[in-house]
């Protein structure tokens, strides 16, 4: 989530905390941000219980295992989530200009 990383600082401005919630396990998740330096929470959701909750679309994965893309949540200072974007793959980046416009217009 590279794009994420790279207008953190913008999120920020509008007094937002980026979240992310993907199915990896907390050693894969440490991982990551010790290797990418990820200003940002990433949520733990191995059952996926949590993405179950807000009906985030499964995906599957090899004959046996489905999965879920990881999801991202943008939270103000009050935990009202402001904008979410459902990603399509594993793989996929949000499109920060979408957010940041609906961020814009909620502080406007």
């Amino acid at each position: 989530m590279a794009q994420l990383r790279h207008d953190y600082q913008k999120f920020k401005a509008f007094n937002t905390e980026v979240l992310v919630m993907t199915p990896n396990g907390p050693r894969m998740i440490a991982r990551h941000i010790r290797e990418h330096g990820t200003p940002y929470p990433i949520l733990s959701d191995t059952g996926a219980k949590v993405a179950e909750q807000y009906l985030v679309r499964m995906q599957q994965v090899g004959p046996f295992f489905k999965v879920f893309p990881p999801s991202v949540f943008l939270v103000d200072q009050t935990g009202k989530i402001g904008y979410a974007a459902y990603l399509s793959s594993l793989t996929a980046e949000p499109d920060n200009r979408e957010a940041l416009a609906v961020l814009a217009k909620m502080a406007g």
